[in-house]
């Protein structure tokens, strides 16, 4: 492999501070990076409101090199991943038109950083569909499954298909993924543009029957810092009790004030501490090859060369979104996704603020 993720991991890594990500855990990630390919987004996993130090870490693809799972130790997961991605790029498929992008999160092994413990890791793999599919998904899902399950439990693809059809108005599937890399490899269905006050309802009709009161009423005080909301649940065929809310503060992803707002209504209500608060803020940025000449990422010359001053190049770092978890009689939990990639931008449609330096 002649460039990894890890060359574009070791530009932002500086801007991950240790409240939020330990050295212990770069080192995993970073060891894991190194053997998986350049990818178009990476999304670092960070819990909140405790000092639990775990971090998952997901690579979101576009193309996936026929050696993907070379580096690592030969499993029914890679294979299926590798499966996946072929028939994804076969033109004739209909996974190949309604496909946008390939996601693999991996589960980090606890405090081990040795060349076994990260080649034996498993990927727990998403498909992220296109914008505007709300129809003709139940095929794509089971040609899915079918592939990453072999045999697909059709009380499960019943169970998915009574989910899609109760949907409740304007929201529709973002995603769907099997957890390869757990023991009960659930599906994982992630529901986007659904409403804080549509949540009981449709958790009632899809059959997950816990209380939602606990639920609604945190959830209440979230409407003000909230933008948008994806519901998350995983299946197997029944829906698991724990359940996760997605939320997106702003559509802008770079606007600090929003995000601020809503992680200092979490660090009200104890579900972020206030250091993990600061270090999140302070993660937004921009990196071009000025700021860090000795980590430039070489594949990235010949695209710098060719753009000249056209474009600008530069290393993007954001607040993608905080998920909240909840499972019922259990405290609610927070998690924080921070996403970064490279990109070239057009220099008229740069726009400056006071914390870019581009």
């Amino acid at each position: 492999m002649t460039s990894s993720l890890d060359d574009y991991l070791k530009v932002v890594t500086p801007y991950l501070h240790p409240d939020l990500v330990t050295p212990q855990a770069i080192a995993q990630i970073q060891a894991l990076a190194y053997r998986l390919p350049i990818a178009s987004a990476a999304l670092l996993e960070c819990r909140l409101n405790s000092t639990d130090p775990d971090i998952d870490f997901h690579a979101s693809f576009t193309h996936l090199p026929p050696n993907l799972g070379d580096p690592f130790l030969p499993s029914s997961a890679w294979q299926a991943c590798q499966t996946l991605h072929q028939e994804w790029m076969d033109s004739t498929s209909a996974l190949h038109h309604s496909v946008n992008n390939f996601i693999l999160e991996f589960d980090l092994p606890e405090y081990s950083i040795d060349a076994s413990s990260i080649a034996a890791i498993n990927p727990s793999p998403y498909i992220i569909f296109k914008s505007g599919m709300s129809s003709g998904l139940q095929p794509l899902i089971q040609q899915t499954l079918e592939v990453l399950q072999k045999a697909p439990n059709p009380a499960l693809i019943a169970k998915i298909q009574h989910c899609l059809h109760a949907l409740p108005e304007g929201a529709s599937l973002a995603n769907v993924g099997v957890w390869l890399a757990r023991s009960h490899q659930a599906v994982r269905l992630t529901i986007k543009e659904i409403r804080f006050e549509q949540l009981p309802v449709y958790l009632e009709q899809i059959g997950w029957n816990h209380p939602t009161a606990p639920l609604t009423a945190y959830t209440s005080t979230l409407t003000p810092f909230v933008d948008t909301l994806a519901l998350a649940i995983d299946l197997d065929p029944t829906i698991h009790p724990k359940i996760g809310l997605e939320c997106f503060a702003t559509k802008d992803f770079h606007d600090q004030k929003r995000w601020q707002a809503l992680i200092d209504h979490l660090v009200q209500t104890d579900l972020c501490t206030p250091a993990k608060r600061n270090a999140l803020l302070d993660w937004s940025g921009f990196t071009q090859q000025t700021d860090c000449p000795n980590l430039w990422p070489a594949n990235l010359t010949y695209g710098d060369l060719l753009m000249g001053s056209n474009a600008i190049s530069f290393f993007w770092r954001r607040i993608n979104h905080i998920k909240l978890v909840y499972e019922p009689e259990q405290p609610l939990t927070a998690k924080a996704y921070l996403a970064f990639g490279h990109c070239w931008m057009s220099r008229d449609k740069v726009v400056l603020t006071p914390r870019q330096v581009i």
